[in-house]
Formats: C-alpha cells, sequence, structure tokens
C-alpha cells in the first residue's frame, strides 16, 4: 500500500493549481490591463509571433423609404491590427519540497503571491509605456490635477467622438491625492455622494464621465524639471492587449505546463514546473506571452500633471 505521494506522481496537476492560485492575485494588481480590449488563447505561441486582430469599423446611417430596399452600411475603418507578441515575462524560482508546498496552501500561496505581483507590474508598465504614446494630451506638466483636469479629458475625448461609457482614467497617486482634495470634487460629493468621496483609496469611481478614475503607483513620472507625470484616459477600445499561450515543453523532457486564461482580465498565464538536480528542488515557472497596441487615437488621451 502506498501512503505517501512523491513528485512524480502530484506533477501532473500541480501546474494547474499553481496558475489559479496566481490569477486572482495578479488580476488584483492591474489597474489598465483589464479596462482595455483583450484577445487571449491558451493555444501555444512563441514570443515575436504576430496576430491579426480584426477591428471593426464604423458604420453609417442611412435613409429608408416606403416600398425601398434598405441601404446596407459599409464599414469605414475596418481593419486587421497586427498586434506583436513581443512581451514574455518570467518569474522562476526553486521550492525543495514541491509536495509539501501543495499540500500547504499559505506556502504556496504566498510563492504565487509575489511571482503574480511580480508578474502584474512588468504587464502594467508595458501597457502604460504604450499608452504614454497618444498623440493627444491635455493638462500641464508640474500642475496637480484637479476636477477641471477630469471634464477637460472628457471634453477633449467627446469632441475626437469617443463613444460615452466604458472610459476610464488612471493617475498617479498625487494627482489621486489632489483630486480628493479638489474643493469643486468635494461640493459635488455633498451633493451626490452624501459628502463620501472616497469609498476605496485607489479607485474615485464614476467621476466626470468617466466610468472609473484609478490610481496607480505605476503611472509614470519621468525625472525632468519639473517632474513630468503621465496619466492616462481612455476608453476601452483605444487600446488591446492580446495574451497567448506558451508551447507545451517536449515530451519526455520531464517537465510539466498548463496554460490558464482568466476570463475577467483576459489574462494568460503558464506554470512550468521541472526537477531540476542542480538545487535538488522543483524549479516552477509562472510567465506570460503578450502584446500592447493601441487601436485607436482619438479614444485614448495623454493627461500631464
Amino acid at each position: 500500500m502506498v501512503d505517501t505521494i512523491d513528485v512524480t506522481q502530484a506533477a501532473p496537476f500541480i501546474p494547474e493549481i499553481w496558475a489559479n492560485t496566481a490569477l486572482p492575485i495578479l488580476r488584483a494588481n492591474i489597474t489598465l490591463t483589464p479596462r482595455v480590449y483583450s484577445d487571449s488563447d491558451v493555444g501555444g505561441f512563441s514570443v515575436g509571433d504576430t496576430l491579426n486582430i480584426p477591428y471593426p469599423g464604423t458604420l453609417a446611417t442611412s435613409d429608408k423609404t416606403a416600398g425601398t430596399a434598405y441601404t446596407l452600411a459599409q464599414p469605414t475603418g475596418e481593419t486587421l491590427v497586427p498586434v506583436v507578441l513581443n512581451k514574455h515575462k518570467a518569474v522562476s524560482f526553486i521550492v525543495e519540497d514541491i509536495v509539501r508546498a501543495e499540500q500547504n496552501q499559505d506556502v504556496m500561496r504566498r510563492y504565487s503571491e509575489a511571482a503574480a505581483i511580480a508578474l502584474a507590474e512588468k504587464i502594467e508598465l508595458d501597457g502604460f509605456a504604450v499608452a504614454e504614446a497618444a498623440s493627444h494630451s491635455i493638462g500641464t506638466y508640474g500642475t496637480d490635477l484637479d476636477f477641471a483636469d477630469v471634464l477637460n479629458a472628457w471634453k477633449t475625448l467627446t469632441d475626437n467622438k469617443a463613444p460615452s461609457g466604458d472610459r476610464f482614467m488612471a493617475v498617479s497617486t498625487k494627482d489621486l491625492v489632489a483630486l480628493v482634495g479638489d474643493t469643486d470634487i468635494q461640493a459635488w460629493a455633498a451633493f451626490a455622494r452624501g459628502g463620501q468621496i472616497v469609498g476605496d483609496p485607489t479607485n474615485l469611481g464614476a467621476l466626470g464621465g468617466f466610468q472609473e478614475v484609478l490610481a496607480s503607483q505605476l503611472v509614470t513620472a519621468a525625472a525632468a524639471t519639473p517632474v513630468q507625470t503621465k496619466n492616462i484616459a481612455w476608453r476601452r477600445d483605444a487600446l488591446i492587449c492580446a495574451f497567448r499561450g506558451l508551447p507545451e515543453p517536449p515530451a519526455g523532457s520531464g517537465a510539466v505546463a498548463a496554460n490558464v486564461r482568466d476570463p475577467e482580465s483576459g489574462v494568460v498565464l503558464r506554470t512550468l514546473m521541472a526537477y531540476d538536480a542542480t538545487y535538488g528542488g522543483v524549479r516552477v515557472t509562472l510567465e506570460c506571452l503578450y502584446g500592447w497596441k493601441i487601436l485607436d487615437e482619438a479614444k485614448l488621451l495623454l493627461v500631464k500633471s
């Protein structure tokens, strides 16, 4: 009778367990990624692959008169958007007693949390770097945001014909503090929210025509005189982040892997596991393959402060 589980017996089940433990933590630490268009699949791809993702154009109305057929609208601007999977980020570490780690949820969560937070930061930083290249901007470097800036961002997106709804703003922590202290926002909150401005210090909620105004410590503050803080305002379809799974390890290599997709954020996370004789433990790697792309400049705005 076998009363123990060794690494070989446990290994086929571990990658999914680790990935599903890490994904909720990763999701909780991203601001930009879950609020843009997502295109993801767990199928195996390699870094450098290019995806051609259909992007719908705009449709025009037409008059309908009695006794005549409907006029078929032809999409304007419909295209295939090339998104290069040029980002492959990984966190790799050794767990010397993998079975005990799997059985001890606290141990597994600690490892998963550290890896997920590291991956989340890299994914977000890559997204902000792309978004900061927006061709439209408002605000002034060196001047904290106020309610007028939020309304100006709303106006600019609206004048650019970005549809209402699904609009977001990501601001630096110093700008969130400035917005909370703005007397115009306080007066509005007194009327609309019974005086409560902030329920969650990372999210001001609906404000000034935006569905959410969120704080992120990853908003770029570029060294200059004055410091250039690059907040972002966008509609969901202004940007896309495409995730793909990574290939299965070669048969007979002794490694096991699982690609798992988070249905809420679209993030695809692969867990790769193999015994490492050099360190006498199981090497666990959590990794993501993805690419960012601007879809529509009119729906994206750099908000300087």
